[in-house]
């Protein structure tokens, strides 16, 4: 059973989070911005989160006396989330509205993707057709309606990694 609840642990590796992914994304940004629009470092980002969310439950399970039940470290690792997933959040809205490179090299992408689609005969020409002429007349910056819209999403997916976790480091 809980003894105590600490958010502030919570809060403060959330922030260490935040720091981190700054940090990570600002040096792929300056080393390889190709692979900033890549699946791989999207999903490295959930690394850095699991990473600060187990540091955070654990140390409130050794603040309480190495006794931690698994709402007290669902919660923990939830909060330290949602603080480094919006730290996340600004720093995409900021690098993808001021740098029009990144947004050409998402289009590129994006219209590479449509094309392999095509090769592997998952769309149809029609469709292809339909698809490539939207991307092209996209102008594809990023919105604050768009950050605000994708915050569920990721707080959905933040919240099954808080589960995993809070089953890992609770006792």
């Amino acid at each position: 059973m809980e003894k105590t609840s600490n958010n502030n642990i919570a809060i403060k590796y959330g922030l260490f989070s935040g720091v981190v992914i700054i940090l990570y994304h600002l040096g792929v940004y300056f080393g390889i911005k190709e692979w900033i629009i890549t699946p791989a470092f999207y999903f490295s980002i959930y690394i850095i989160h699991i990473i600060f969310m187990i540091c955070a439950g654990l140390i409130v399970r050794s603040q309480n006396g190495g006794l931690l039940d698994f709402k007290g470290a669902l919660r923990e690792a939830f909060l330290t989330f949602i603080i480094g997933a919006i730290i996340y959040f600004i720093v995409y809205y900021v690098l993808f509205n001021f740098d029009a490179e990144l947004i050409a090299l998402q289009k590129q992408s994006a219209l590479e993707l449509i094309n392999w689609q095509l090769e592997q005969q998952f769309i149809d020409e029609d469709i292809y057709e339909a698809m490539k002429k939207a991307w092209e007349a996209d102008d594809h910056k990023v919105s604050f309606w768009d950050v605000i819209t994708g915050i569920p999403f990721r707080l959905m997916g933040g919240f099954l990694l808080s589960l995993l976790v809070a089953a890992i480091v609770k006792r």
